[in-house]
């Protein structure tokens, strides 16, 4: 059973990877706590060898319909690994809670920056130096290390909002810099003890077909809606998460 419910959650957080470009974890890790009762380090480390295959999955759809920059996943993704494994090993150093809030809050502050405004005018798309690229990939990949959500989080606005690359492009760079740096975080995690490989496999089930739906459906959608939902599912899913693990967490 706890099989089965695993996969149900791993292929909702397929779809999402695929159509929001941010890995799952945002939605496996609260699930898993949720409806599988894990410990929240359990929660956190779980979710990150799992992103691999989900992230896999979707960036091919992207990659086919030409919206990955390669250049730029290639530099973030080997800077980002790196700062994966430092960020696996400081969740040795802070309450399990306090990450999963801290992912709430981050999400819901980056959703709300992702939100279109009026008379907003299309940004031209700039080449990103290699300076910058190095930067975002680190901060991405210490933040998939240290809370198990893949940096997809941390990529999609920053890559939207200061690279001004279109959504599509975002997400599909943004998966395809994932589907890297969790490899080595899911090591880290895998040799603290931080993973219950039980219902990992459960959620991969699930994952793979839910990362194909969700990619195609991404690619198919028109940019200014998909932005707007992508925002709004981030920041809904935020609040909701994070509501209940402070309550949880405080009481």
């Amino acid at each position: 059973m706890r099989t089965l419910v695993a996969a149900l959650i791993g292929f909702a957080s397929g779809v999402a990877s695929g159509a929001f470009g941010i890995g799952g974890a945002l939605l496996s890790t609260p699930g898993i706590r949720w409806a599988l009762d894990a410990p929240p380090l359990i929660a956190v480390g779980t979710t990150l060898p799992v992103i691999i295959p989900t992230a896999i999955t979707g960036v091919v759809a992207y990659i086919k319909a030409g919206f990955v920059e390669m250049r730029v996943a290639a530099i973030a993704a080997t800077a980002g690994g790196c700062f994966a494994i430092l960020g696996a090993l400081t969740t040795e150093l802070v309450a399990g809670e306090a990450l999963l809030v801290a992912t709430a809050v981050l999400l819901f502050v980056l959703s709300v920056r992702m939100l279109p405004r009026k008379g907003e005018q299309k940004p031209q798309a700039i080449e990103p130096t290699v300076v910058a690229v190095v930067l975002i990939g680190s901060v991405s990949g210490f933040v998939a290390g240290l809370l198990g959500v893949g940096g997809g989080v941390i990529l999609v606005p920053v890559i939207t909002g200061l690279l001004r690359f279109p959504i599509k492009t975002a997400l599909g760079t943004s998966l395809a810099i994932v589907a890297a740096q969790a490899i080595p975080g899911s090591v880290t995690h895998a040799l603290i003890g931080n993973i219950d490989w039980t219902i990992a496999g459960g959620l991969v089930l699930g994952v793979i077909p839910g990362a194909r739906i969700g990619s195609r459906l991404a690619v198919a959608t028109e940019d200014a809606r998909l932005r707007l939902t992508v925002a709004l599912a981030m920041m809904i899913l935020a609040l909701i998460f994070g509501g209940t693990e402070l309550r949880g967490w405080l009481s």
